[in-house]
């Protein structure tokens, strides 16, 4: 895949690989999921299935691709039924990376004896290969679906308006660095009707930045075929302005032949490989339909894993809970390796990775927690893992075991603490948050100023000034009658 992305040829550069706000890629909680569901064999190599997690992320970075490209269009928007068909698009052609990503991962499972490795053993070894993939490769699909949503758009619109614009003029690359396949092309002016169009276009080369502009211009000689090289990519062969597909089905994520997709099985494959039936992913095919709803449907059913203490494990387990069940087995399994250091109506466990800390944000945290034990509720600090969280502990919050955040903050000032709020809740599911010298007024502003914004609020735990504690669900942000719980409590 680098050979055909140009990552082979210095490339990379123009990628910003360099800088997170601007690098596309897959974030620690997916991957956690994806390597703990690859691990317990459920989404292997030979699977019929897609692993959920990957897909749903894949599927949101490209379909983002597709509106941020649509959306930088001048005028003339494509019709929703457009837009449909590309988005849907690169759902297809999400499924087929997706199922290309776990095969290869599942690839790193066993040692070269045939023996299923240690989890971290695995995870170690898989890790250079879901780097490069993660971040080279679905930076350059991006970056690609973007420019040709915005092509396919631009066409859209050139068809509409050809009659007093009948004419497209191919601009040059505004790339700082113009590979030399399209330089013979720039200039080039000819009807939107004309063959050319059908065999050269911008958009048919990985990262080409070339464009086209509709003009009333005179049309130009055609240009003279050049080099092999300068025939358009694999992937990148078709038209999206007339065909509603981001990418073609020659890119090397997909099957040669229907005989040979992994989504296709039983006697509908084998049937596809006597007569050779060709490849029509995109028809659309009902193989592809069936794995796409089977993906969105099990998008949360993540397995349970044993527990094993500290190590990979626990460190990727923490990130991977999505239900209540998993909440209350891990909650038990790290405060069994803890200590009880305060125990009052709840208890206080201290993982021992969290021993002998004295900075003055542990010794309010630890208060908090305190706190949190004398209203009645356990409290178990977990392993500071690295992972997709960066929670500090396990609390009960609405009776229900929930990854929290300690936030404490000493101010009146409503917008520091919508900051700390905002960071809190990017961090967990949760939030426990002591207010010393807010009043009610400004926790309101707080919140409803978040909620403008559409800034994420989740479940809270209230702790005020005296040490009392109040739970608060996140709908009851949502319809305003967290307003009721804090009268008379800040």
């Amino acid at each position: 895949m680098d050979a055909l992305y140009g990552l082979e040829s210095g490339q990379l550069a123009c990628l910003d690989l360099g800088d997170p706000s601007k690098a596309i890629s897959f974030d620690a909680d997916t991957i956690a999921k994806a390597l703990v569901n690859i691990y317990q064999k459920k989404y292997g190599n030979g699977s019929p299935d897609i692993e959920p997690t990957l897909f749903e992320k894949t599927k949101e970075i490209l379909s983002g691709a597709v509106h941020t490209g649509v959306a930088g269009q001048r005028s003339g928007k494509p019709s929703d039924a457009f837009i449909h068909a590309l988005t849907h698009s690169t759902d297809v052609f999400s499924a087929f990376r997706v199922h290309n990503m776990q095969s290869k991962i599942a690839s790193y499972l066993v040692d070269s004896k045939g023996k299923l490795k240690p989890f971290g053993q695995f995870v170690k070894d898989v890790k250079p290969y879901i780097t490069h993939q993660n971040r080279q490769w679905l930076q350059t699909e991006y970056d690609t679906a973007v420019r040709r949503a915005h092509l396919a758009a631009d066409w859209q619109r050139f068809e509409d308006e050809k009659d007093v614009l009948p004419n497209l003029e191919w601009k040059p690359s505004t790339s700082p660095n113009p590979g030399e396949d399209h330089k013979p092309y720039w200039g080039t002016i000819l009807p939107i009707d004309h063959e050319f169009w059908n065999q050269h276009r911008p958009g048919d080369r990985w990262n080409c930045k070339c464009s086209l502009r509709n003009t009333d211009k005179p049309a130009t000689s055609v240009p003279a075929e050049t080099v092999v090289s300068a025939q358009p990519q694999k992937g990148l062969d078709s038209n999206p302005g007339t065909t509603g597909e981001i990418f073609s089905s020659s890119h090397p994520y997909f099957p040669e032949n229907c005989g040979v997709c992994p989504f296709n099985k039983g006697v509908g494959k084998l049937f596809a490989a006597l007569v050779g039936e060709g490849i029509h992913c995109y028809d659309p095919c009902v193989k592809i339909k069936r794995a796409l709803e089977k993906s969105e449907t099990s998008h949360w059913n993540t397995p349970k894993v044993d527990f094993v203490p500290y190590s990979d494990e626990i460190k990727l387990r923490i990130d991977c809970i999505r239900d209540n069940r998993q909440r209350d087995e891990l909650f038990k399994a790290i405060a069994k390796e803890g200590d009880t250091i305060y125990e009052s109506k709840g208890k206080v466990t201290l993982y021992k990775e969290n021993k002998g800390k004295s900075s003055d944000s542990w010794k309010e945290t630890l208060q908090m927690a305190k706190d949190i034990a004398n209203s009645g509720d356990d409290v178990c600090f977990i392993p500071e893992h690295g992972g997709a969280t960066s929670a500090d502990a396990f609390t009960k919050i609405l009776d229900k075991y929930r990854l929290v955040d300690f936030k404490c903050l000493s101010t009146k000032k409503w917008n520091s603490a919508q900051s700390d709020l905002k960071h809190g809740f990017e961090q967990a599911d949760s939030v426990v948050l002591k207010l010393t010298k807010m009043d009610e007024k400004n926790f309101i502003d707080t919140i409803e100023y978040m909620k403008r914004n559409n800034i994420k609020l989740g479940n809270m735990k209230l702790i005020n000034k005296k040490g009392k504690v109040v739970d608060i669900a996140k709908k009851e942000f949502m319809n305003a009658k967290y307003i009721q719980k804090i009268k008379g409590f800040l």
